[in-house]
């Protein structure tokens, strides 16, 4: 008898008997021969299988985008396809219930976009952390769990301002990023918006929960109208280069620094202050941030273009603006060893100094590497990863300096 193994693209693997002979020693049967066709699937395909996440969130079936099948993948350090890739293992669990709430889970998480919301929530701790290393007798372990419930709503708020972008740029998503959930067929349109308002209204909610006073209320109902309009018509901030690097800086840095600082101080019965670290890190993270907006449109030259998105990128080409971008970051860091050098009594140099020396040298190593790679697409999402890592790395340095 025989064994070989055919597959279906539509129900998975098939085995079929095949020819077994005896062994001259014992009496048990082993195989002479197994063939194995080669699986003619993509290699998203390949590695996943055909999804099974509903139709609606937590019932039903329903057949993947065929533009999922496409040869696009990921860029380099987003871990989301892993956690993807273990939900659809778990999803021939015996507990139906579970492998639906974990396979909603892995999906919403994609939908986060996980490098962007891994840098609010550590801005956000290091922030508040802050305030307590600058006034260390007023640190008590429960305000923790005080604070907790106010970072749920800088995550909520801030997955508001990426799903309402994946919303609006579908159409383009499907010429850029294929793999994003809504053009692979992941959450359809209803449902991304079931989870926007969700997000938007417990965000509200908790800040109310909060008593959070007006002050603190308006910069997140601000946050909030520029997350909105910077995908959505009538203003559609991102589709001018220059409304997004004003309006992207604006929300992501200077409203969030100042929101969380002025939060942690209230609360704490605090004058809000600008002390040198706290003016520093705002003032780094919002030239960051206009570079982080201009080199985002590396990987999307194509889709802009074809509906009429005027980044500088499609303007200029990738290679203008990655010098651009270096350029200013190198500024960024050329700053930060002018501020130590003549501020001595703020700074602690024998952190700044060499810290800002290494990360400079390491972004001009990784655009000689994007330059060697001829601006490919994935080689910009990579370049465009790392300097997600260098604006985490530059939080982490704040708590010490």
């Amino acid at each position: 008898m025989e064994l070989s193994i055919s597959y279906s693209s539509f129900r998975g693997p098939t085995i079929i008997p095949q020819r077994f002979k005896a062994s001259a020693h014992d009496n048990r049967l082993i195989p002479i021969k197994t063939t194995t066709n080669q699986l003619s699937l993509p290699p998203v395909q390949q590695l996943y299988g055909e999804s099974r996440f509903s139709k609606s969130f937590f019932c039903g079936q329903h057949k993947r985008n065929p533009i999922r099948a496409c040869d696009q993948v990921e860029p380099a350090g987003s871990d989301s396809d892993s956690v993807l890739a273990k939900a659809q293992f778990e999803s021939g669990s015996s507990d139906p219930v579970l492998a639906k709430v974990t396979r909603f889970g892995s999906v919403y998480y994609k939908f986060l976009r996980p490098y962007a919301t891994h840098e609010a929530i550590i801005s956000a701790i290091c922030l508040f952390a802050r305030v307590f290393v600058e006034n260390p007798q007023l640190f008590r372990w429960p305000l923790l769990f005080k604070a907790f419930p106010g970072l749920i709503a800088i995550i909520l708020t801030h997955a508001y301002f990426i799903g309402i972008n994946q919303i609006y740029d579908v159409d383009i998503d499907r010429v850029n990023k294929p793999y994003l959930p809504i053009p692979a067929g992941d959450v359809s349109l209803k449902q991304a918006w079931f989870l926007m308002i969700f997000n938007l209204l417990v965000g509200l909610l908790i800040f109310r929960l909060m008593d959070a006073d007006l002050i603190t209320t308006s910069i997140y109902c601000l946050g909030i109208f520029f997350s909105t309009f910077y995908s959505a018509p009538p203003f559609r901030f991102k589709k001018y280069s220059i409304t997004a690097s004003i309006v992207l800086p604006l929300t992501c840095s200077v409203l969030h620094n100042v929101g969380v600082v002025y939060a942690t101080r209230a609360s704490l019965g605090l004058p809000f202050m600008w002390s040198p670290p706290v003016v520093f890190i705002t003032t780094f993270a919002t030239l960051f941030f206009v570079v982080l907006s201009i080199i985002k449109d590396l990987t999307d030259v194509e889709g802009d273009m074809k509906y009429n998105i005027r980044t500088f990128a499609a303007i200029f080409g990738p290679k203008n603006i990655t010098f651009l971008g270096t350029g200013i970051l190198l500024v960024n860091y050329t700053g930060a060893i002018a501020a130590t050098v003549f501020m001595p009594k703020a700074f602690k140099s024998y952190i700044m100094l060499p810290a800002h020396a290494i990360f400079a040298l390491w972004l001009l190593f990784q655009a000689r590497k994007l330059d060697k790679a001829n601006y490919t697409k994935e080689a910009s999402a990579n370049f465009f990863q790392f300097l997600w890592k260098l604006l985490n790395l530059e939080f982490i340095l704040f708590l010490f300096i």
